[in-house]
């Protein structure tokens, strides 16, 4: 029993248990859900961990409330809490500069599960292929599946903005399967809608605030220094957060950057704007330098709603979803950054 921040009491099952316990999953105590932006938003500090557990438990009561049998409750409940296991330090930002050597954290994870004590416990229970290839991995997945509503509620409560909170219960009450693939009800389309603008303003505010990509820009750059210089992609893989900064610290290239980042020194913007114009900008800097994008702030949404008029797209039904796309590709741009010497 676990009393979640934003679940409340969760409980899990002792397989469930075993995996929480082992050391691939305690790793993920150590890796902060958004990187490096508690530099900006303080209170940023929460991890992958937690979020497997809010999306273990939301994908348990989104299979509940599809219909499916316990033992179908079971694996989707399984597949959430090992869905991030992969997880390279700084989460996604980590994940950008290393996926090309070893692969993203679906797939550095798939690897992990096979070949450690976490293949023993799954198949205590279960065949390891009717977790890793859940037939209905879109309970998860999807856009309005487990993964998303949970950090969603999660990085709008940790940096105390007000945008990422969505109904979530209407959501999964009116959802179906179909085919194996999820949908939602017409009759819970105003709450779709809402998850996605919800998902555009946390980029817009949080995710892609100014001085979160200059921070990110600085780390994904040290990352980069430090493999260049000897660091090796798949050990840096097992790593926490703070045990990655400390590694990446030992390399000459990366030591400043990574320095900057632990004290908060950071780069100054020094130019944003669309990426055909980047190179006439670069010919000016006379110094070191950092770029971070092109943004991309928003995905098309693939979301599928069962109308009675048969399955349509979200964005047919959906003048809303529309304008936020056309918003979002006009907001598109690079950011240059320079030391402020």
């Amino acid at each position: 029993m676990i009393k979640d921040e934003i679940h409340g009491i969760i409980t899990f099952n002792e397989l469930e248990k075993k995996i929480i316990d082992s050391p691939h999953f305690q790793r993920l105590r150590r890796i902060k859900q958004m990187a490096v932006a508690y530099l900006v938003y303080p209170g940023a500090n929460h991890t992958r961990f937690e979020h497997c557990l809010g999306t273990c438990y939301l994908a348990g009561e989104m299979a509940k409330a599809l219909g499916l049998d316990s033992e179908e409750v079971e694996k989707a409940r399984l597949y959430g809490l090992v869905h991030d296991i992969g997880h390279t330090p700084f989460s996604h930002d980590g994940e950008e500069v290393v996926k090309e050597i070893i692969g993203d954290h679906e797939e550095i994870g798939r690897r992990l599960i096979e070949n450690s004590e976490l293949k023993d416990i799954i198949e205590e229970r279960f065949q390891l292929k009717e977790i890793l290839e859940f037939k209905f991995k879109s309970i998860v997945e999807s856009d309005v599946g487990a993964d998303r509503i949970d950090y969603l509620l999660r990085d709008s409560k940790n940096t105390g903005v007000a945008y990422g909170v969505i109904d979530s219960d209407r959501i999964i009450r009116k959802t179906v399967i179909e085919k194996g693939e999820l949908m939602i009800e017409e009759k819970a389309l105003e709450a779709a809608e809402y998850l996605l603008i919800a998902r555009f303003m946390m980029f817009s505010a949080v995710y892609l605030h100014k001085t979160v990509r200059i921070a990110t820009g600085m780390l994904q750059k040290a990352i980069r220094e430090a493999l260049e210089e000897g660091l090796d992609a798949g050990e840096f893989a097992k790593m926490g957060d703070e045990e990655a900064l400390l590694e990446m610290k030992k390399y000459e290239k990366s030591r400043e950057l990574v320095e900057r980042l632990m004290d908060r020194r950071l780069y100054k913007e020094y130019w944003r704007g669309k990426e055909e114009a980047v190179e006439r900008v670069l010919k000016n800097i006379k110094g070191d330098y950092i770029i971070h994008g092109p943004t991309k702030m928003y995905k098309f949404i693939s979301i599928k709603v069962k109308t009675r008029e048969g399955v349509k797209r979200i964005y047919e039904i959906s003048p809303l979803l529309k304008s936020i796309k056309e918003a979002s590709e006009e907001k598109s741009n690079l950011l240059v950054a320079v030391r402020e010497d």
